[in-house]
């Protein structure tokens, strides 16, 4: 007689197998793009046969799909069909939420925007209207792109704080006054899709490590700057979600240790000195702006680039400042860290034409001998689409490449 409880024991390994399986295949699909089952077979590891099953499923569920095989010139023999993902059959959603910033979005497999909207909100803002507003982005957006409800896997939230580790709760952000937000429940409610919450910068990091400057790499830091400054972490090819929260609050580092007392309780941290509340306040000082710009307006910074790219002399000195304070803070990332590239976001990115170069060159001298010819300063790939790629990126990496493709069908 068959012991049920060993039966039941090598079916559920058989599922964790089969799940695995269609994971890898997935993943190198992502990565590498159309490829025979031969060539997964070799990439993976996987049997021959063991692929044909799992591409057979795969293909039922309608996530990848077959393409005519490439050209083989005069080479003899059946030509070989390839596979890939199926960009046009599965969709995730995505939304940022910024300190009066919002921003949502429709994503295919292969991480094509096919829709998107960008709004701002006036603060101080509840969380319900926000959250509101963003269902009824997204429904507009799906509508203008032709989604159904039917096609959508899931949806991922960049949130602006901290995030409780199930990754459903934005616990608390400073900057739009919320705490104990329990955004996966709203959205579920109002979708009736499955949701994931994360800190919007680390999706900013899984975005640029997936498909931007960070792709095929093991280690990656991405800084982001607006009202605050956050930064997002891939260690070993995997987020860092270490510590209470896994949040990386680099903006709390002091730089100026005689410096001003931060809205933490701190002095002289990395904030003080570099937002977009600090710079336009230090450009007005300068005579640089004639007023203090409105609280989400983003064009103030191609005046200070223009002003540099003048030679102003003021201009030069604030961006003089700017790099020193920025690269105080990166150079302690360096040497703890030894990241393969570090990504500017934000504020950071509207001024990489006036700061990145002035970063490469003055940052390797100070950081120890053998890590410097590994230094890599990039600005982000996706500049204000950054967090909606974030927020998708975590989604896709969930709800399609993760456990819960096995719950994706026609």
């Amino acid at each position: 007689m068959v012991n049920k409880s060993l039966a039941g024991a090598a079916s559920l390994g058989s599922i964790a197998v089969r799940s695995h399986n269609r994971r890898v295949l997935l993943q190198l699909l992502r990565t590498n793009g159309a490829r025979s089952r031969r060539q997964l077979a070799e990439a993976s590891g996987l049997s021959s046969a063991a692929v044909t099953n799992v591409a057979a499923e795969l293909l039922e569920a309608g996530l990848i799909t077959e393409v005519a095989p490439e050209n083989r010139g005069t080479q003899l023999g059946r030509p070989t069909t390839r596979l890939q993902l199926t960009p046009a059959e599965h969709f995730v959603l995505a939304v940022q939420i910024g300190a009066g910033v919002l921003q949502v979005g429709v994503v295919d497999l292969t991480s094509h925007v096919v829709g998107s909207e960008l709004t701002d909100f006036a603060l101080p803002a509840t969380p319900e209207a926000v959250m509101g507003l963003a269902v009824v982005m997204l429904r507009r957006v799906m509508g203008s792109a032709g989604v159904g409800m039917h096609q959508v896997v899931g949806l991922g939230v960049g949130a602006a704080g901290l995030v409780d580790q199930e990754q459903r709760i934005n616990l608390n952000s400073q900057n739009l006054g919320w705490a104990d937000v329990a955004m996966a429940d709203y959205f579920e409610r109002e979708l009736g899709v499955d949701v994931l919450v994360d800190h919007n910068v680390r999706a900013m990091a899984a975005g640029e490590a997936q498909y931007g400057v960070g792709r095929g790499l093991e280690s990656l830091v991405f800084v982001y700057v607006r009202t605050g400054i956050g930064a997002g972490l891939i260690l070993g090819g995997r987020e860092y979600r270490g510590g209470t929260h896994g949040a990386a609050e680099i903006g709390h580092m002091r730089v100026e240790p005689q410096g001003r007392e931060c809205n933490c309780g701190g002095i002289g941290c990395f904030e003080t000195v570099l937002s977009d509340r600090v710079i336009p306040a230090r450009m007005v000082e300068e005579g640089l702006l004639v007023k203090l710009p409105e609280p989400n307006d983003r064009t103030w910074p191609a005046a200070l680039v223009a002003a540099v790219q003048r030679d102003e002399p003021r201009a030069i000195a604030l961006r003089d400042e700017i790099v020193q304070y920025t690269a105080s803070s990166l150079l302690n990332i360096i040497n703890l860290l030894n990241p393969q590239v570090i990504v500017l976001g934000g504020l950071l990115h509207d001024l990489a034409p006036i700061i990145l170069d002035d970063l490469r060159s003055s940052i390797p001298p100070q950081v120890l001998p053998r890590l410097r010819d590994s230094i890599r300063i990039e600005p982000a790939s996706f500049g204000t689409e950054a967090g909606m790629i974030g927020a998708a990126t975590v989604a896709l990496d969930r709800f399609v490449f993760g456990e819960h493709v096995l719950q994706t069908t026609r």
